[in-house]
C-alpha cells in the first residue's frame, strides 16, 4: 500500500510539473526549443574563434569602455518639440541580469520614476529579471554585447565581419533572452560601433521588429545614433554614465551633470550600472528632489515615442 502512494504521488508531482510548463509556455509565449537550437548555432555557425584577450567574468561590472567619455552632447534628434514645461530625464541601468539584489527597491524606484533595465542577454538572470519587470510593469530593453576594447566571453556578442544573416540570428537568440524588450542599447562597442556595415544590420533588425535602439555612445565615432536616424528607427545618445567611478560624490557629480544637460537641452538620458549600490543610493535619495528642479523622470520608451509623434 505504501508503495502505491509513493507511486501515485510521483505522478501527481509529473502532472504538476507538466501543466505548470505548459501554462508558463503559453502565457508568456516561450519557444523553449528555438532558444536551445539558436543557443548551439550560436555556439558552432555564429561564434567566430575568439582572438580577443578575455576578461575575467567574475568582474562585478560588464563596464562600457575604459576611455568612452562621459559626458555627451548633443543628446537627442534636434527635432524634438517641447511637450510640458517640465525638463525631463531618464535612467537605463546596464548590465541588469546578473544579479537578482537590490531589485525590490529598484523596481519600486521604477514604478514612480520610469526606470529602464537594460538587460544582458548572457546573464544568469536575463529571463526570469525580464518576467520580474513586466509582472511589475517595468520597463526593459536588450543591452546588446558589441565588440570593444575588452572582451568578457559573452556567446551574443556582436562582432566586426558577421554578415547580415548572422546578426540577426544572434539578434533573435538575444531577444528571445530578454522577453518584452521593446528596443536595446549597447554593451561595450568602441570597435563594432564604428563599423558601418555591422551597425547598418542592426539598424536593420531594429526597423524590421519595431524595436528602438539607444546609442550608449561608450566611444568618440560611434554610428548608432546617425545610422538611427537615417533610416527612421527610433534612437537616443546617451548623455552621462553615472557611474564610471562607483564612489558616491563622484556619481553625485555626475548626477548634476544630467540635471544640468536636461535643463539645457530639455531631455538627458543618463546611464548608471546595476551591480553598483552606490548608484542605487544616489538615485533613490535624488530621484525625489526632481521637482524641485523643475524636472521629470520617465523610461525611455516614453521619449522616444514623444519624438516620433513630434517630427
Amino acid at each position: 500500500m505504501k508503495r502505491v502512494l509513493v507511486f501515485l504521488s510521483f505522478i501527481v508531482v509529473i502532472l504538476i510539473f507538466a501543466f505548470t510548463f505548459i501554462k508558463v509556455k503559453e502565457n508568456y509565449n516561450i519557444n523553449f526549443e528555438y532558444a536551445d537550437n539558436i543557443s548551439n548555432e550560436s555556439e558552432t555557425n555564429i561564434i567566430s574563434d575568439n582572438t580577443m584577450p578575455e576578461k575575467n567574468a567574475d568582474d562585478a561590472f560588464h563596464l562600457a569602455d575604459i576611455n568612452s567619455p562621459n559626458i555627451v552632447e548633443p543628446i537627442l534628434n534636434n527635432v524634438i518639440k517641447p511637450i510640458e514645461s517640465s525638463n525631463r530625464i531618464s535612467i537605463i541601468i546596464d548590465d541588469s541580469g546578473n544579479t537578482l539584489d537590490y531589485i525590490d527597491r529598484y523596481f519600486h524606484l521604477a514604478n514612480e520614476y520610469g526606470i529602464t533595465f537594460a538587460v544582458l542577454p548572457d546573464s544568469s538572470h536575463s529571463i526570469d529579471f525580464s518576467y520580474l519587470a513586466y509582472s511589475n510593469d517595468v520597463n526593459v530593453i536588450l543591452h546588446i554585447p558589441m565588440e570593444g576594447s575588452e572582451y568578457f566571453g559573452e556567446q551574443t556578442l556582436i562582432r566586426n565581419g558577421m554578415n547580415r544573416d548572422e546578426v540577426f540570428k544572434l539578434l533573435d537568440y538575444s531577444f528571445s533572452r530578454v522577453p518584452y524588450a521593446k528596443g536595446m542599447n549597447n554593451h561595450t562597442g568602441s570597435v563594432a560601433s564604428k563599423n558601418i556595415d555591422t551597425v547598418s544590420y542592426m539598424v536593420d533588425y531594429a526597423k524590421n521588429n519595431d524595436k528602438y535602439f539607444v546609442d550608449s555612445y561608450t566611444v568618440p565615432g560611434s554610428l548608432i545614433y546617425d545610422i538611427a536616424l537615417e533610416n527612421n528607427v527610433k534612437t537616443a545618445k546617451r548623455s552621462v554614465f553615472l557611474d564610471n567611478e562607483r564612489d558616491y560624490d563622484s556619481i553625485m557629480k555626475q548626477w548634476r551633470e544630467l540635471i544640468r544637460l536636461s535643463k539645457e537641452h530639455g531631455i538627458a538620458v543618463g546611464i548608471g550600472h546595476y551591480q553598483s549600490e552606490e548608484t542605487l543610493n544616489v538615485l533613490a535619495n535624488n530621484l525625489p528632489l526632481l521637482f524641485e528642479e523643475g524636472i521629470i523622470s520617465v523610461n525611455i520608451t516614453e521619449v522616444l515615442d514623444t519624438i516620433s509623434t513630434n517630427q
